[in-house]
């Protein structure tokens, strides 16, 4: 089954790839930024120091950082989910392990942010 499959996929990369690949554009084109685009990227520059009013204080630095490992523990149980499903559907007993490994960790991640 596996060899079917495979070489399915290998005929379906082959027709959707583009007619023609190439590595490197016929033409010179220089590397360097032109004009325009460094004057542009100097306009959208942010200022050296930020404004006195605007600094964050320490609690809202700790909550923006709880929030981000809540979060990061939230992406870490849907990827965990995601590799025990596809291990069951595969019958593979190491990626299936592995999905709750990381829904686990990611738990644990979270768990830990709402603390």
């Amino acid at each position: 089954m596996r060899p079917t499959l495979m070489s399915a996929l290998a005929l379906f990369a082959l027709a959707a790839a583009p007619g023609r690949l190439v590595a490197q554009a016929a033409a010179f084109q220089p590397i360097a930024a032109s004009e325009q685009t460094l004057v542009a990227a100097a306009e959208l520059r942010m200022p050296a120091a930020p404004a006195p009013g605007l600094e964050p204080s320490v609690g809202a630095l700790m909550t923006q950082r709880a929030r981000g490992n809540q979060r990061q523990g939230e992406i870490l149980m849907i990827v965990g989910v995601a590799g025990i499903v596809t291990g069951l559907v595969a019958h593979e007993d190491l990626v299936t392990i592995a999905g709750a490994g990381v829904g686990g960790f990611g738990l644990y991640r979270y768990l830990q942010a709402t603390h």
